[in-house]
């Protein structure tokens, strides 16, 4: 009994050491704090409005009342506008932000308060002991990846499959955005969709969006 309270204490302290290397490299790194090159995408007030009324499309398409079938196509102009409104809702607020369609993957810019990206345990149990100086310094984060539609009949969900996470210039790899985030990350990495879209393609500067 002893043996095994003394395994639990070593494996916790195991722990503890490799979470304080982690997040020392990461306040310590001065690469998360560098900004990295950013390419913003010009929108106006009726780009958004465009956005709105093309995915207000999708909605009547899935209750029945639109016979169209063609693709609904997206262009950058629209999606910046409509997500710079919207994003602030998500996990992980980004201002600016920035959205970039290439042949099949989707990139996302933007900057955030650092304590917004240490949601998930044990970093969260960590931030009462870190200075709100440091936690609220702005750093820029950017995730690229693929969609892909999951799911069948009614119950189908977008996810994002990350291809690659950077804080500032530092690469930090896939899961570590899941690691950070914690369950507050899964609505971006995951969310529903209706029923009635069936995939999504992205192309240079455009997202194709298909529907039964």
């Amino acid at each position: 009994m002893k043996l095994g309270c003394f395994g639990c204490l070593v494996l916790i302290v195991a722990i503890l050491v490799i979470v304080g290397v982690v997040l020392g490299g990461l306040f310590l790194s001065a690469n998360i704090f560098s900004a990295p090159q950013t390419s913003p995408v010009s929108y106006s007030r009726s780009d958004g409005y465009a956005a709105q009324q093309k995915l207000f499309e999708i909605v009547t398409r899935q209750a029945g009342r639109s016979t169209r079938r063609e693709p609904i196509v997206l262009t950058e102009a629209e999606a910046n506008a409509f997500l710079a409104r919207h994003l602030e809702q998500s996990g992980l607020p980004l201002s600016p932000i920035s959205v970039r369609f290439t042949q099949g993957q989707v990139a996302v810019q933007g900057q955030t308060p650092l304590r917004q990206l240490m949601k998930g345990p044990p970093f969260a149990q960590i931030l009462p002991y870190v200075s709100d100086k440091r936690l609220d310094q702005p750093v820029w984060v950017t995730v690229q990846g693929a969609i892909k539609i999951e799911g069948s009949g009614s119950r189908r969900y977008g996810r994002l499959e990350v291809s690659d996470f950077i804080v500032g210039t530092q690469h930090l790899g896939s899961t570590l955005l899941t690691v950070l985030m914690g369950p507050s990350g899964g609505g971006l990495l995951r969310w529903p969709v209706p029923g009635v879209v069936t995939d999504v393609r992205i192309g240079d500067g455009k997202v194709f969006i298909s529907t039964r």
